[in-house]
Order: C-alpha cells, then sequence, then structure tokens
C-alpha cells in the first residue's frame, strides 16, 4: 500500500503532491494571496459548505477531474492526491476548482459547468457570511 503524506493546515490535510502543484500555481500567477491564507479559506469553504457538496455526490478522491480542466495538474499523482477534512473526510474538490479558478490560477471553466456553478455559489455563500 502506498504510503502518503499530507501538509497539515488548520482544519485540512493536504496531499504533499497536491500542495506542490498549489504552490507552483500561487508562484506563477504573481499573485498577493500566500499558500497559508490560500489553505485557511478552503478549509473555511469545507467547513461551511462541504456537508452540502458531500450530499450532492460531491466527494471525488481523486484529482482526475481536477485535471480535465487544468493542464497543469497533469503531473499531480492521481492515486495520493486528495484533501482531507480535521475528520479526515474527503473535501469536495469543486471547492477547490473555484479558488484556483477565481485567483485566476488555470484555465476558466465553462459558466455552464455544473461543478463552477456549485462552487460558485459556495464562494458567493462564504463572501456573504
Amino acid at each position: 500500500m502506498q504510503q502518503r503524506h499530507y501538509t497539515h493546515y488548520d482544519c485540512i490535510h493536504i496531499n504533499a503532491d497536491l500542495d506542490t502543484f498549489i504552490r507552483a500555481q500561487l508562484d506563477a500567477c504573481g499573485n498577493a494571496i500566500h499558500i497559508e491564507e490560500f489553505y485557511q479559506a478552503l478549509a473555511q469553504l469545507n467547513d461551511e459548505f462541504g456537508g452540502h457538496c458531500r450530499a450532492c455526490g460531491d466527494n471525488t478522491l481523486t484529482l482526475d477531474a481536477l485535471r480535465e480542466h487544468y493542464p497543469n495538474a497533469a503531473l499531480v499523482d492521481s492515486r495520493a492526491a486528495d484533501i482531507l477534512d480535521e475528520d479526515n473526510c474527503p473535501v469536495p474538490v469543486s471547492i477547490l476548482f473555484v479558488m484556483l479558478d477565481e485567483l485566476g490560477l488555470a484555465p476558466k471553466l465553462g459558466n455552464t459547468d455544473t461543478v463552477r456553478l456549485r462552487a460558485r455559489q459556495l464562494l458567493r455563500g462564504a463572501i456573504a457570511a
């Protein structure tokens, strides 16, 4: 069995391969957001909306869907790349989709894409809270 290594942030555990990918994306975009801020926002969105996403069946453990939309994620090992919350439950991938997309870290998802629409609703709800 493959051993996984996670980087722990407040209330969230990020697989090392995915952490490397996200750090590279943040560095490449020249955005002022720091990795700690990114993960804090991801943890907050998951805390507030993750259960709703999981209830909708969005509990993908791998990055297969992410790789379809973000070519730069091709090198991420999808067998081990996942995000876990503080209870070791998978974080819905749509929350990560919208965060990367809204920060301009990857090509835009289509406006009619179900994942994007749901994730955008979650982000708007988090901002309004």
